[in-house]
């Protein structure tokens, strides 16, 4: 990690037991191991996590050099909630939360008309809109915790709250003989992978394009 790196961003959205964060099918790291290695980033002095998973631990931070803050998805005795083919509705409110606005999107609660204003989304802001969302129910049932060390809750900011639109732009060129340039824009937000951009997103609108390209011909 580079030395002029001062704040650390953990998350994690899985499975976690007694051997540790599941990241293979047979594989674990422990918390210990998580621990061990943020300390020995002398260079980073805040840690900012986000725990999505059963029985979330706190990390130990170097209390007298770093400072923390831990969003977990529910209580250390409790297991979270991830839905077949949805996923954790945790994570979903973290992208929600630090993206709706600049990707222009919607709440997942139906007539939800959330937001979080001002430049920064802070530690109260964002502790708000999650307990606004758990008790609108989209949480299922999860009771969301914090944990924070040597830190001013009320006015830590978190990031930036983007509001300009985040898109990525494509500039598809044919191989020779052919001279065809087409140039897509793509909202952050839809690219999900590498496969379902090039398969789902690209690939539809550059043959679409080809076919109605032909038809003027």
């Amino acid at each position: 990690m580079r030395h002029n790196v001062h704040t650390l961003v953990f998350l994690y959205s899985g499975h976690h037991g007694k051997d540790g964060f599941k990241v293979g099918m047979n594989e674990y790291v422990s918390m210990q191991h998580i621990n061990k290695k943020i300390q020995e980033c002398t260079h980073v002095k805040i840690v900012i996590a986000f725990m999505d998973c059963c029985q979330p631990e706190r990390i130990r931070v170097k209390e007298e050099e770093q400072r923390l803050i831990q969003f977990n998805a529910t209580a250390s005795t409790d297991a979270a909630l991830s839905l077949r083919n949805e996923g954790s509705p945790f994570t979903k409110l973290l992208v929600q939360a630090f993206t709706m606005k600049a990707s222009g999107g919607k709440c997942a609660l139906p007539h939800c008309e959330c937001r979080i204003d001002g430049p920064f989304i802070t530690i109260d802001s964002l502790s708000h809109y999650i307990e606004i969302h758990r008790q609108n129910g989209l949480l299922r049932g999860m009771e969301p915790e914090k944990s924070l060390i040597n830190i001013n809750w009320q006015n830590e900011c978190l990031a930036y709250n983007y509001a300009y639109k985040v898109a990525f732009r494509f500039d598809i060129v044919l191989p020779h003989p052919f001279t065809s340039k087409h140039t897509f824009e793509v909202l952050a937000t839809t690219v999900k992978d590498f496969d379902a951009l090039i398969q789902t997103i690209l690939f539809p609108r550059f043959a679409g394009r080809r076919i109605f390209t032909v038809n003027l011909i």
